[in-house]
């Protein structure tokens, strides 16, 4: 799917640590807004995660590092006008 362009953007390396494949570390391609909270499988809704954050991501969610990726979905969501998903952010954080 896209998960070799969301590696390759995010130069196969976690955009929350910045550890990557270099260190030896197992990453994923994550959906920064849940599918099910309808995100799509995007590059654009797509992002690079160690396997450490996104287990953070997936079951802590109120952590700080579940915080700062809400954050950078809002930012998104706001550089593409996305009222929908702005809100979900607002919620959620």
């Amino acid at each position: 799917m896209f998960t070799k362009e969301i590696f390759k953007r995010d130069n196969f390396r976690c955009v929350i640590c910045g550890r990557g494949k270099a260190e030896g570390i197992d990453i994923h391609a994550d959906h920064i807004k849940p599918k099910e909270f309808g995100g799509k499988a995007e590059i654009e809704n797509g992002q690079t995660l160690c396997a450490q954050h996104n287990f953070q991501k997936k079951y802590y969610k109120q952590t700080e590092t579940g915080k700062r990726m809400f954050i950078r979905l809002f930012d998104l969501a706001k550089k593409n006008n996305d009222k929908d998903l702005m809100k979900f952010c607002e919620e959620v954080l």
